[in-house]
């Protein structure tokens, strides 16, 4: 199926929102209420959750870790292909998790969650941790999930990440305020400075040029397509 209806609910009111949720995008979550929200997806729709906040490990080696988190029942053929999304070699199966830096550690739990076999991720504040080239190896795992036609949920703290990283995006605030295709969304900045929740920098810039110099810019995810529309208009 093309499309999954989840229903958002979270702890400020007994208001819920239904979502048709598109396999094969990345759909981004802005919220005040993260946790909740997160915690009944999981609960209600089997999502697996990816948080990279700490995770921790029983196993001596990343092998033995593997094996104890998904029960011995995982596909060998996936994995491989995943050391391979993430740039790591086999060597990587062998080492003990005591030696792994924290770049590695969140490698290791994204890699035993997905091992799991479930569809429907989350991926919790999946860039905070990393540096802008480990961020593109995730970026291009993401895109490997979007063809493989996942069900993707990504939250940030950093809204620029959600705004250029995602197809569709909800954004919740107590109450939901919009959920659509991100352009579209991220396009309502008036919305956002009204309701005092913070919106992607390049949308500012967009809505600001608008505002302040009557100068209409289109709206882009892409820096270079602001700058170039930027000299074609001043």
């Amino acid at each position: 199926e093309r499309f999954m209806e989840i229903v958002l609910r979270n702890k400020y009111s007994e208001e819920t929102s239904s979502i048709d949720l598109e396999a094969g995008a990345i759909t981004s979550l802005q919220s005040n209420d993260i946790k909740t929200i997160v915690t009944n997806l999981k609960d209600d729709y089997n999502f697996a959750v990816i948080d990279n906040y700490n995770p921790f490990f029983l196993g001596l080696t990343v092998k033995e870790e593997i094996e104890l988190y998904t029960k011995n029942e995982y596909n060998g053929e996936f994995l491989t292909l995943l050391l391979e999304l993430l740039e790591l070699d086999d060597k990587f199966l062998d080492r003990k998790i005591n030696t792994l830096s924290f770049t590695d550690k969140i490698y290791l739990n994204i890699i035993r969650n997905l091992l799991l076999g479930m569809k429907h991720v989350i991926f919790v504040d999946m860039f905070k941790y990393l540096d802008y080239m480990n961020q593109k190896k995730v970026i291009f795992l993401l895109n490997y999930l979007k063809d493989k036609k996942y069900y993707i949920i990504i939250t940030s703290i950093d809204v620029d990440d959600l705004y250029k990283n995602s197809d569709y995006s909800i954004v919740w605030y107590k109450q939901l305020i919009d959920y659509g295709k991100t352009d579209d969304v991220y396009s309502e900045v008036d919305v956002f400075i009204k309701n005092k929740i913070p919106a992607p920098t390049l949308a500012l810039i967009t809505y600001k040029a608008k505002r302040d110099k009557n100068v209409k810019l289109f709206y882009s995810k892409d820096v270079r397509d602001i700058i170039k529309d930027i000299y074609k208009h001043v």
